[in-house]
């Protein structure tokens, strides 16, 4: 008894159909490998036209220490360090679990968005797990991104950004006080 011949077209719309399925599956996206035993969670902001936005950068580990590097806009200028406590260090992990962040794409931003708005800070968020697992997310808060925002309300209250890095202070045109 003779096999059924497959035709071309059909195994070749399979083939389609399956790489489509796969470059529309929502995995992980920009995870690298980097270093171990040295988990943080990162958050930074660049200014926003006309200059007006906080600027800095602050990285997080698990034990609740902090260097915070003020540039702009903010409290106080300079590199700072200190302690938040191990609990923000884990309501940072568990805000970035719950938006999903290893599938987030990893640019979000004017050049590979449609619907962003100008004026509105960069932010980059930057989580490695211990066992070295990180990813960075480039987001323009311009681009109204639900998920996104929510993610960055949360990781502002898990960072203390209210008592660190915010404050209502008039400033200069060159971010001074």
């Amino acid at each position: 008894m003779s096999r059924p011949r497959r035709s071309p077209t059909g195994l070749l719309a399979a083939a389609l159909i399956a790489a489509i399925l796969v470059a529309c599956s929502s995995g992980e996206q920009g995870v690298v490998q980097a270093q171990q035993h040295d988990a943080v969670v990162s958050l930074s902001e660049e200014g926003c036209p006309p200059d007006t936005c906080p600027v800095y950068d602050m990285t997080l580990h698990p034990d609740g220490a902090y260097t915070l590097n003020s540039a702009r806009f903010v409290k106080g200028a300079g590199v700072t360090q200190g302690n938040i406590g191990k609990s923000s260090f884990k309501s940072a992990e568990t805000a970035l679990k719950d938006s999903g962040f290893w599938e987030l794409k990893p640019q979000q931003v004017k050049s590979t968005m449609y619907n962003c708005q100008d004026g509105a800070p960069t932010v980059k968020i930057t989580w490695r797990t211990d066992d070295g697992k990180e990813k960075t997310v480039t987001y323009n808060a311009g681009c109204n991104v639900e998920k996104m925002k929510d993610l960055m309300r949360a990781l502002r209250a898990s960072l203390k950004f209210e008592d660190l890095v915010w404050t209502d202070e008039r400033f200069r045109p060159d971010g001074s006080h």
